[in-house]
């Protein structure tokens, strides 16, 4: 059993090398593992992303010496708590106790005082009207009587005289005159505001207060809730005891009352009357100041990563225990958690949502499973090469690059090698989003500003165009040149931008540090995917256009071989191959991929060559005295051998797909019909199945274009005349038919494409088969020549270069 699953295993392992996924077991391309492979990377990401592995000193002294030196691994913000206190307390200080001012009090004095007089008045008279009179005196009130009425003007006022001040008033007969008295030496002794105590008042000190008058007030806007103004001189408020001793010395005119002593005497009732019309309010002072403390902003220390914290031997200060101290609350196991989730979560989309809009919206973008994969690796050994290069860059700032700012040793990071690498195997659109999915995570790795998101864009940018088309590793190394002379531009042109927008001392060996470690990071990525490559090479199923150059080495065992045992079918292939590779320039393919494609693509025939047209003898068919179904069978084997031919050389596989692909589906007409011909329906019915290439149809631009030279090469070869026209109506005939047969359903060449590729062929065949002189020996061996025509010139649906020819033109009758 365990020899089995081994077994099992191994095999998976070769399969995804091939990136032959389709013949994995049904759990292997289950999308449940997909998505868990997507978290598990993700997961992997955010760890590199939020891990640390600086240790930081337990049980810090102020005092103690430093066993080495520490530097932050990434970017802190390590909140001041006491500043952050102080600043609070600061805030919370300068907010003024706030105390309310109702004068509509003075007016509610006045209203009852009004109120007391009036009725008493009435109710005396009532008192007096009811009892009989003796004579011309009039009625003196009893001490019942005397005891109702104080009663009723203690409820009406809501303070009761004494008997000293009850005599004054009911000798009065509570006139209007002593009531004015009353009313007017309350307002002049209420005339400011007026507190209960003043203790809390002298505390405010010279800082004053604010005042708030209520709505309604004397002084407030009408539709103002409140009118505040800032008191400082918290004098002018009195206390009631203060008040009570001003109304005792104001000095009232006694004429016109009764009993002279009356406006002495009724000061005393004046005092009982006086009330707070000024209060302080805690809650709104409590609020306004708790608003105060939570808009002070948190004092942080903003620790770059690669900052010196403290030296070895240096003696720990306060600085350094609350900044040391900080970095240990930062990492403790919760506030880690939620680092760790916030940073999965945001990873996760970066990662899904770029390719997911690529892949849904954009036609040309169509990655395979074995891409996903290749993307997956390269990005994160890049992801590890950034985390590495943040824990080592201290080490190098104090032995190679001493002088260089932290942050720009960052920019010697090979950054851009992901993307160089990748573009030799992916297409440039698939890249592109790998680059800006890259850029944004090592952002997150190294947590800087917006100006290293755009170096790494711009870098990423520039080796996905500069690796294009490399054709031999010295062309690698000038990718890197370029990727970092892009580098340098870009930080030259940032710093330009911070030096002119922002307070940003200008500093020249800042700059030349930053535009020197650019550069480096350009031949960084150079050498990155120099050793990278052909690491990916050995172990998967891409290559690069340099492994395609040793591939089209004409000393490849293969392709000697097939000069030796089939010398037309190699003659055919480099027809085509020349073909395919002028069509592949038109519309933007790989031209090169093509024509190593078209080398290989009939290898299968050196199975059997005789019974393949292009090598056999003139007037010798092997097909003669075959039945249809068994010459078919026999011209459809050679793509089964070539494939099992190419994968025992070793050929990658992208070459090996393309021996079936270049025949697709179609139908080997010539067989087809013929067996139609011969067919006895009574007996066995023809099976258009059995005629058919197994397929399948062609799955890129490359594969494509190589059917479509291979079918055209056939047809022009077998005119008779090979004229201009002919050449072009042959070209025409050929690609319309391919289409028809909707052979190009599942690649992704457009009309327009398929346009300039006849533009292409044409021209190339045209200077192939140029017309030339007709001398006249060649034109008498012409006419005394046996024709061989190997296709009817009417159709270009048979295989035209894998059909022997079944049939020869007789000669010319004699008259």
């Amino acid at each position: 059993m365990p020899e089995r699953i081994l077994k099992d295993f191994r095999t998976v392992l070769v399969r995804i090398k091939r990136g032959e996924f389709e013949h994995l077991p049904p759990f292997f391309q289950s999308k449940f593992l997909m998505w868990f492979l997507v978290l598990v990377l993700a997961a992997t990401i955010s760890i590199l992303t939020t891990m640390s592995l600086q240790h930081i000193p337990t049980q810090l002294q102020e005092g103690m010496i430093a066993p080495r030196d520490i530097k932050a691994d990434k970017n802190y913000e390590i909140v001041d708590e006491e500043a952050t206190y102080k600043f609070k307390q600061e805030a919370i200080d300068s907010i003024l106790p706030v105390y309310d001012l109702d004068s509509l009090i003075v007016e509610s004095i006045t209203e009852r005082i009004r109120l007391a007089f009036s009725n008493v008045r009435t109710r005396y008279h009532d008192i007096i009207d009811a009892k009989p009179k003796r004579g011309s005196k009039r009625y003196v009130l009893n001490e019942e009587d005397s005891k109702e009425l104080r009663d009723y003007f203690s409820d009406n006022l809501g303070v009761t005289p004494t008997p000293a001040q009850w005599k004054l008033l009911l000798g009065e007969r509570f006139s209007k005159r002593s009531e004015d008295f009353l009313i007017e030496i309350i307002s002049k002794g209420m005339d400011r505001p007026v507190v209960a105590e003043r203790a809390a008042l002298d505390a405010a000190g010279n800082e004053g207060i604010v005042l708030r008058k209520l709505a309604g007030t004397k002084g407030s806007d009408v539709g103002d809730e409140y009118k505040e103004t800032i008191l400082k001189d918290v004098s002018a408020i009195f206390s009631t005891e203060e008040v009570r001793k001003l109304i005792g010395k104001i000095e009232m005119p006694s004429r016109g009352f009764r009993n002279p002593s009356y406006p002495k005497g009724i000061r005393s009732f004046a005092q009982e009357l006086v009330e707070p019309d000024c209060s302080f309010n805690r809650i709104e002072t409590d609020e306004r100041r708790e608003l105060a403390a939570e808009n002070v902003k948190d004092v942080t220390l903003n620790i770059k990563s690669g900052e010196m914290i403290i030296r070895e031997g240096s003696r720990y200060e306060p600085w350094h225990i609350k900044v040391l101290e900080g970095i240990r609350k930062d990492r403790q196991i919760g506030l880690y958690s939620l680092e760790f989730l916030g940073t999965l979560l945001l990873v996760l989309i970066f990662m899904v949502l770029p390719f997911y809009l690529a892949e849904r919206f954009f036609q040309r973008i169509k990655p395979t499973k074995s891409d996903h994969f290749f993307m997956a690796f390269v990005g994160l050994s890049i992801l590890v090469i950034v985390r590495l290069s943040i824990i080592l860059a201290p080490a190098l700032q104090s032995t190679i690059f001493v002088g260089a700012p932290t942050s720009a040793l960052y920019y010697a990071i090979p950054l851009a090698g992901g993307a160089m690498l990748l573009r030799m195997y992916l297409s440039a659109e698939i890249t592109m989003i790998f680059a800006v999915v890259i850029s944004i995570l090592s952002g997150f790795i190294i947590e800087s500003d917006i100006q290293f998101m755009v170096f790494c864009l711009m870098t990423n940018f520039a080796a996905i165009i500069a690796v294009t088309r490399v054709d031999k590793r010295t062309a690698i190394i000038r990718a890197g040149a370029i990727t970092g002379a892009i580098g340098v531009i870009t930080i030259l042109g940032s710093e330009l931008i911070s030096i002119a927008t922002t307070t940003k001392a200008f500093t020249i060996s800042d700059v030349l540090w930053g535009m020197i470690l650019a550069f480096l990071g350009g031949i960084g990525c150079a050498i990155y995917t120099m050793i990278a490559a052909p690491i990916v090479e050995s172990v998967s199923g891409y290559i690069s256009d340099i492994k395609l150059l040793e591939l089209a080495n004409l000393n490849h065992p293969l392709l000697r071989e097939l000069i030796v045992r089939a010398p037309g079918t190699y003659h055919h292939s480099h027809l085509v191959g020349v073909l395919g590779e002028a069509a592949a320039e038109a519309i933007g393919a790989n031209p090169l991929l093509v024509r190593v494609g078209a080398y290989y693509h009939d290898i299968g025939k050196m199975k059997k060559p005789p019974y393949f047209i292009e090598n056999a003898k003139v007037g010798d068919n092997k097909h003669e005295k075959l039945n249809p179904s068994m010459s078919a069978l026999i011209v459809s084997a050679h793509v089964k051998d070539g494939m099992e031919m190419a994968k025992q050389a070793g050929i990658p596989r992208i070459i090996t797909d393309m021996i079936p692909q270049h025949h697709g589906t179609r139908i080997m007409s010539f067989f087809y019909n013929k067996a139609k011909e011969m067919e006895d329906p009574t007996v066995e019915k023809v099976d258009q199945k059995d005629f058919k290439y197994p397929g399948p149809k062609p799955q890129s631009r490359e594969a494509a274009i190589l059917m479509l030279a291979d079918v055209t090469e056939a047809s022009v070869r077998s005119l008779k005349e090979k004229s201009t026209t002919r050449i072009q109506q042959t070209v025409q005939r050929a690609i319309n038919d391919i289409f028809v047969e909707s052979q190009l359903d599942e690649c992704e060449l457009t009309l327009r494409d398929l346009n300039e590729i006849a533009k292409s062929f044409v021209r190339i065949l045209l200077g192939i088969y140029h017309q030339r002189i007709e001398y006249p020996k060649d034109k008498e061996q012409e006419n005394g020549k046996t024709e061989i025509s190997v296709v009817d010139e009417g159709s270009t649906r048979e295989a035209l270069d894998d059909e022997p020819t079944l049939r020869t033109e007789a000669k010319p009758k004699k008259d």
